[in-house]
């Protein structure tokens, strides 16, 4: 899961950063205060360059009611992004998730090894893309922040089972149909040999009227089977698929365990069938790529969790828009 929040080198210091000369403007207004953190004049100017870069924002605190397209031009929007920003720096301080100077250091040095640059050649990266590396850090020091707050608060919160992943496979595969592998049954059978076809199907339904009405299968069944050679409560055996008579098979395969079916006219008579136990294979194409849907749900949910846990902390948050 942490592989979809990891941060990559341009993203984070090419499109994320803020320019040099950023740093240049005058601060002169609060706009807003977030429990004690000040959103100030210069913070939506420097947010508005942002924009107009690629990647220079937050996916993640983009949200569908204002798409960048709307962010880019809604002064309204601009400013509840950055409220949203500041109230994940206070969560950030109350769970003490603060990024060190020494974390900032090993991730620096990371990087460069892992674009084969020295950390020389790394910082004139920097430079000639026209960013300081002191701002490179506390971009930096942001994203991680983020992240380790995306990942306690939020990721962490998400149960994606994997029924829940067999659930939009099956979504996405309307036509699936798990395998049978085996299943254990008994039955009620009332032979057409000597009574016939009709006569069989009537005195089936009437044992089945009788659960219906509150007798438990194995009772009727040892009732009905006395004197019989029939094993105790019914009970038939463990069989794998295509053991049995299609006809039966079909029933046992709609039946949960623990089911009972209604009459089941077969070529010798009629069955009535109680699923013991069953268990489905699962596609082999579904497990290739279990985990794969795992992490889209994670991706899918992950929007709809933070933005609830927005609007839940809304309601313990001082915001004051000045």
């Amino acid at each position: 899961m942490r592989k979809f929040f990891l941060i990559s080198l341009l993203s984070v210091f090419i499109f994320s950063a803020a320019p040099a000369h950023a740093a240049k403007v005058v601060v002169n207004k609060v706009v807003a205060i977030v429990n004690s953190e000040p959103i100030l004049q210069s913070d939506v100017k420097a947010f508005t360059k942002r924009l107009r870069q690629e990647g220079g924002v937050d996916e993640s605190l983009i949200f569908e009611e204002a798409p960048l397209k709307v962010l880019k031009s809604n002064s309204k929007q601009q400013l509840e992004y950055l409220i949203r920003e500041k109230m994940i720096l206070s969560e950030v301080k109350k769970l003490n998730l603060t990024v060190s100077e020494d974390r900032l250091d090993s991730e620096v040095n990371s990087l460069a090894k892992r674009n084969q640059m020295t950390k020389a050649q790394f910082v004139e990266f920097i430079r000639k893309q026209g960013y300081s590396l002191n701002e490179y850090r506390q971009n930096l020091k942001s994203r991680l922040e983020r992240q380790s707050f995306y990942e306690a608060e939020v990721i962490s919160k998400l149960r994606i089972t994997d029924e829940d992943a067999l659930n939009e496979f099956r979504q996405k595969n309307p036509n699936y149909v798990p395998s049978l592998n085996e299943y254990t049954i008994s039955q009620i059978f009332v032979p057409a040999k000597n009574i016939g076809p009709k006569a069989a199907m009537d005195r089936a339904v009437l044992l089945k009227q009788r659960m219906n009405s509150g007798e438990s299968f194995e009772a009727v069944a040892n009732a009905y089977n006395a004197g019989t050679s029939a094993a105790k409560d019914g009970f038939l055996g463990t069989f794998k698929a295509g053991e049995f008579n299609q006809e039966i098979e079909n029933e046992v395969a709609a039946l949960s365990e623990g089911g009972v079916s209604e009459p089941i006219k077969s070529r010798q008579g009629v069955h009535i069938v109680k699923v013991i136990n069953k268990k489905n294979t699962q596609d082999p194409q579904f497990l290739r790529i279990k985990d794969q849907i795992k992490s889209y749900l994670v991706e899918k949910n992950f929007k709809r969790q933070l933005k609830n846990w927005f609007e839940s902390k809304k309601q313990e948050t001082h915001i004051q828009i000045l």
